[in-house]
């Protein structure tokens, strides 16, 4: 009988090459996780710079595409209102003629006719909130929670366009809140004058402040350098023309006068 070959046994592992090869068995799946890791940002990355931010107007921004995405998520098919009937026509203010609508009336809720107010266009400029409130002296309540609520059209800012949009009011409609506000527009006038002084002492008093914290530098500043330089004459010396000796200080240059009995 023929003899079967001897089954040939792999050597066993030492507790050493064990150790080695589960600690590179772990330094594989960290690399590989940190691979992952990576790429995952950098996709996370490359969809954050490929996005365009928009200004909400609001004080923050927002993507564009979900703007879009909300916008036709609210658009809203609206029929056109009919045109208002003879008896619903409005009333001008100034010329008396009836008329079905008009810019200012649309806008804000002021009975003029387009006809006169390109006759009368000094008459009813618009206004930015920023220039109403420091002109006319009114706070934010003024526009927004009294009576009646003063109405306002939006415009992207000319100058700034990275800002949301402003908002433009009708002058002669802040002139009248003024008058509401402040009585009169010779009262407001008055309160114009008295915050300007105000302004003017409360920034001479800064001045003056800051003109006193100077001096007292100064003079700590003299005082140290006084405790610090000691003066040393030299010579004494005659000066003919005024009858007086002198000494000058070797370091400094100062010099003292002095008479001899």
């Amino acid at each position: 009988m023929e003899s079967s070959p001897e089954t040939e046994k792999s050597p066993e592992l030492s507790q050493e090459q064990k150790i080695r090869i589960e600690a590179n068995r772990k330094r594989a799946l960290e690399i590989r996780e940190q691979k992952e890791k990576t790429a995952k940002l950098a996709k996370v990355m490359m969809s954050t710079q490929s996005k365009k931010l928009v200004d909400s107007g609001a004080g923050f921004f927002i993507d564009e595409e979900e703007l879009i995405e909300e916008k036709k998520k609210e658009e809203i098919i609206v029929e056109e209102s009919p045109l208002p009937t003879q008896d619903q026509h409005l009333k001008c203010i100034k010329c008396n003629k009836s008329f079905p609508f008009s810019y200012l009336s649309k806008n804000f809720d002021l009975n003029v006719c387009d006809t006169c107010k390109e006759i009368n266009s000094d008459e009813y400029d618009l206004i930015t909130k920023t220039d109403a409130k420091e002109q006319f002296l009114l706070k934010d309540c003024d526009f927004d929670f009294r009576e009646p609520t003063l109405k306002f059209i939006t415009k992207k800012n000319p100058h700034k366009n990275r800002y949301g949009e402003m908002k433009l009011y009708l002058k002669c409609q802040i002139v009248e809140r003024a008058i509401t506000v402040h009585e009169s527009l010779e009262k407001l006038d008055e309160k114009k004058e008295l915050k300007l002084v105000n302004l003017h002492k409360t920034r001479q008093r800064n001045y003056e402040k800051k003109l006193q914290n100077l001096r007292k530098e100064a003079r700590q500043g003299s005082k140290k350098l006084a405790d610090f330089h000691k003066h040393e004459y030299g010579e004494e010396h005659y000066d003919d023309n005024e009858d007086k000796y002198f000494k000058i200080c070797k370091t400094c240059s100062h010099k003292i006068e002095y008479e001899e009995l």
